[in-house]
């Protein structure tokens, strides 16, 4: 499984650009433009498309989307 593509293709629906242009390892509300609201929303659609939960404790520690992305693999491994 490529969780880097299916969460830029989820991510996809909350953003007004092409993914491609997010830059991965910077903050992510900075890179993606995504507010607070949107954020929530995102975070219910990783969650049921993984079929994983994102505690909103870990959620405040994930600022990059490839920090986001390495938690969402490892919560697969698991």
């Amino acid at each position: 499984m490529d969780v880097k593509k299916e969460f830029l293709g989820i991510l996809q629906d909350y953003v007004d650009f092409p993914v491609e242009e997010v830059v991965t390892d910077v903050p992510f509300k900075a890179a993606s433009g995504v507010d607070s609201f949107m954020l929530m929303e995102l975070v219910g659609a990783l969650e049921d498309h993984f079929g994983i939960s994102i505690p909103n404790r870990d959620l405040m520690g994930l600022k990059t989307a490839d920090e986001m992305i390495g938690y969402i693999e490892k919560r697969i491994a698991a």
